[in-house]
């Protein structure tokens, strides 16, 4: 037992990544050993039965730093040739890896992720300038660690605050939700509602249905510290309204902001330099496809055959030596698909007094999640072994 039950607490720190994969290794490496094991895994917990004895493990699940995510991949790949104390120390010390980025290139990386999200959500300066400075904010309130569970509602009311104060002030054109959601893309679970639509697809009904229902709660938090922005700087909630301004980006700089966003991913969640180009490809064929087939057969298709694409290519390639895991490769093509912010700008919408808009923000969260469920269980069945 010397390797299962590190192993289980292991997988569940990123069980994001479902929880049909994580039984899989763990009945994998039990064989390997000549365990006879049973394990059911849960969103965040996980029930373990070995030689008729049971234990069990509860961990927050999140999004594990992505070097220890590709050190582990190495491990399951040589152990054929370790020992079970060699395995079991080896994971000790993937689990004890320090950050790969400092809180300085954190902040900064967290900077370009709301910079390269805000452009795909509108191709403007405008929305450079003030992605730039909200994302500056959301940094310094991430790295610092503080009340690091109320970070998301800390977050919210900070940013729509700025960015209301600029709008009254006449600094802003169009609507204030455009520029309010970028920032806060971070706190947004996009990996864990599409994980957990994959999930109900596969019918994995209490793994996915928790997972939606967390993910549901900090979406409304998200929008619940835009509501008390708007209390505390003594404005109507009505000044929360989305619409558009026409960019002035042209495509170099549109696509550059993809580029800028993959940058984030490797400095907020502690990829590896080497696997960065991996990435970067996977996150750029992802926006390609699926802005090719939304304009050919609209936004839910789009959504689909990214997501097929996506789930393709990165099973595929994670399966191959020398290049990164399959959740180091998508884990930016999933934000890329953004479901989440649907969700976020519809309830903002909605509390601005513009009930059809916000449901259908909703709405249109709900087919996204559809599209990626189904486009996932599409990609992972075509690629499936044998």
């Amino acid at each position: 037992m010397e390797i299962l039950g590190p192993l289980v607490e292991w997988l569940l720190r990123g069980s994001f990544e479902g929880t049909e994969r994580n039984e899989r290794i763990v009945y994998d490496v039990a064989k390997r050993y000549g365990y006879c094991a049973e394990v059911t895994f849960l969103a965040d917990s996980a029930l373990l039965t070995v030689e008729g004895r049971a234990y069990s493990y509860s961990r927050e699940p999140g999004v594990p730093p992505l070097n220890q995510v590709t050190a582990f991949k190495r491990l399951l790949q040589d152990l054929p040739d370790l020992s079970e104390k060699a395995a079991a120390e080896q994971l000790r010390q993937i689990a004890a890896m320090p950050p790969r980025w400092n809180k300085a290139w954190q902040v900064l990386g967290l900077v370009l992720f709301s910079v390269g999200f805000g452009i795909s959500v509108q191709a403007t300066w405008q929305q450079v300038g003030v992605s730039a400075l909200t994302g500056l904010l959301v940094g310094g309130l991430v790295v610092s660690g503080r009340m690091r569970l109320a970070q998301p509602f800390i977050a919210s009311v900070l940013v729509t605050g700025v960015v209301l104060l600029l709008y009254d002030n006449g600094v802003l054109d169009g609507g204030p939700i455009q520029l309010i959601v970028p920032a806060l893309f971070y706190f947004i679970p996009g990996d864990a509602i599409s994980a957990g639509a994959l999930e109900l697809a596969m019918n994995r009904m209490t793994a996915g249905a928790a997972r939606l229902i967390y993910s549901t709660v900090v979406l409304l938090v998200l929008a619940f510290g835009a509501l008390v922005a708007t209390v505390l700087l003594q404005m109507p909630p009505s000044v929360l309204f989305d619409v558009t301004v026409p960019g002035n980006l042209g495509p170099f700089e549109v696509w550059g902001g993809w580029v800028l966003f993959a940058l984030g991913v490797m400095f907020v969640f502690q990829m590896a330099p080497r696997d960065f180009p991996w990435a970067l490809g996977l996150i750029l064929l992802t926006a390609a496809a699926a802005e090719l087939a939304t304009r050919a057969l609209g936004d839910p298709f789009g959504t689909f055959f990214g997501a097929v694409v996506m789930t393709i290519v990165a099973l595929r390639l994670g399966r191959r030596r020398g290049v990164p895991p399959a959740y180091v490769l998508y884990l930016g093509a999933f934000y890329v698909l953004t479901p989440g912010s649907h969700g976020l700008r519809g309830l903002e919408s909605w509390i601005g007094g513009n009930p059809i808009q916000g449901v259908g923000g909703v709405a249109d969260m709900v087919g996204l999640l559809v599209a990626i469920a189904v486009g996932m269980l599409v990609g992972a069945t075509l690629t499936r072994k044998g």
